[in-house]
């Protein structure tokens, strides 16, 4: 499949496995596909200090991180979107005020990640503690540890109706929210507008809620075989499962 210049790949659920490595065999392949010419990028939730440290073996040439707020192309930076400090002080503020004071949430931006739970909640101290009382950096991308969506929706709705892109995770009690243009699929169309990469020549893979719009905007969307029904839907195709390497299992019978 010549036309494909550019390869995207969700993380969690997609190129690792569940206990979040990635196999010999899949770094081999994404490495012989950028030897081919093939640029290969990944396109994640996580922030960007959250993702990179499980890429051992892997150079990516593209990082779409803290769920489409951030845009690396060979460490450079092209597109970012996030929240304005008044803005994220707002919502932090919003939060508390309807989920109470014992709400754990995170947030993320270029510089780092920060939350509020305790040191062991994450595992390794990848990052970084506060309370938020004195938190004035700006935000990417705020996680509220809940499963009532209605509260979750209440909050959305008091920074402004349409203006927050709120999206559930699938496999944790957790919510994103990001400002409505904080998306992997904006991220992609001006990725490829700076790159001159038709859309048509991407291919993506995912897995969860927040892979939709990427799948549906690129050339290709392939679905993982764990992938959630309505990612399965949006899809053009559906590889094997991320336990058993099917992002590399496709891009050795359609690219290489």
């Amino acid at each position: 499949m010549d036309t494909v210049k550019l390869i995207l790949t969700d993380l969690d659920g997609t190129l690792f496995h569940d206990d979040k490595s990635i196999s010999p065999l899949t770094k081999q392949t994404i490495l012989d596909a950028q030897k081919k010419g093939v640029l290969f990028g990944i396109s994640t939730s996580r922030a960007l200090v959250n993702a990179v440290r499980y890429l051992d073996g892997i150079t990516p040439d593209i990082a779409i991180t803290n769920g489409g707020g951030l845009v690396l192309f060979n460490n450079e930076k092209i597109y970012s979107c996030e929240f304005s400090v008044q803005d994220t002080r707002r919502l932090i503020d919003s939060c508390f005020r309807i989920f109470g004071d014992d709400i754990i949430i995170s947030i993320d931006n270029e510089k780092s990640l920060y939350s509020n739970a305790d040191e062991d909640e994450f595992g390794d101290r990848y990052w970084t503690y506060t309370d938020f009382k004195n938190f004035d950096e700006s935000a990417m991308k705020i996680c509220i540890q809940t499963q009532d969506g209605q509260k979750v929706q209440e909050l959305a709705d008091s920074f402004g109706k349409d203006k927050i892109d709120l999206l559930p995770f699938s496999d944790i009690p957790w919510f994103k929210l990001s400002r409505k243009d904080a998306t992997k699929d904006n991220a992609i169309k001006a990725l490829g507008s700076k790159l001159n990469i038709p859309l048509e020549q991407i291919v993506s893979f995912g897995d969860d809620f927040n892979d939709i719009g990427m799948l549906q905007v690129c050339g290709i969307g392939v679905a993982m075989a764990n992938a959630i029904p309505e990612v399965k839907h949006a899809a053009d195709q559906t590889c094997k499962s991320n336990n058993e390497d099917g992002v590399a299992h496709w891009i050795i019978q359609n690219i290489l």
